[in-house]
């Protein structure tokens, strides 16, 4: 079972969306800002990762995956973590930044 797969759309994915609902209009605003950190998410995040498991620091359980992999790292580390995790922290950061303006 692709229990990683599980994880993200719990944790991410759902959070997510309740997000990009709330904030249509900031997401528009910031959209530079938010395309930047995901160029960053992408470099970094993509080399400690791939560096990480090339080197043998962690690696992971094909069986808790869906099978899909891109040169040692499992489809749903780039889909979930990268795009959903960071798409979660933008999120949060301009619920805080609203809600600090807004007090």
């Amino acid at each position: 079972m692709p229990v990683y797969s599980l994880f993200l759309l719990i944790f991410f994915a759902v959070p997510g969306a309740i997000l990009a609902m709330l904030l249509r209009r900031e997401l528009v605003n910031y959209k530079r800002t938010i395309l930047w950190c995901y160029v960053f998410v992408y470099t970094a995040g993509l080399l400690w990762d791939w560096l990480s498991h090339k080197t043998g620091l962690w690696r992971y359980d094909s069986a808790k995956v869906i099978g899909i992999w891109l040169d040692g790292l499992p489809v749903e580390e780039f889909v979930g973590f990268y795009l959903l995790g960071t798409f979660l922290i933008i999120g949060i950061t301009l619920v805080i930044r609203k809600r600090v303006k807004n007090v």
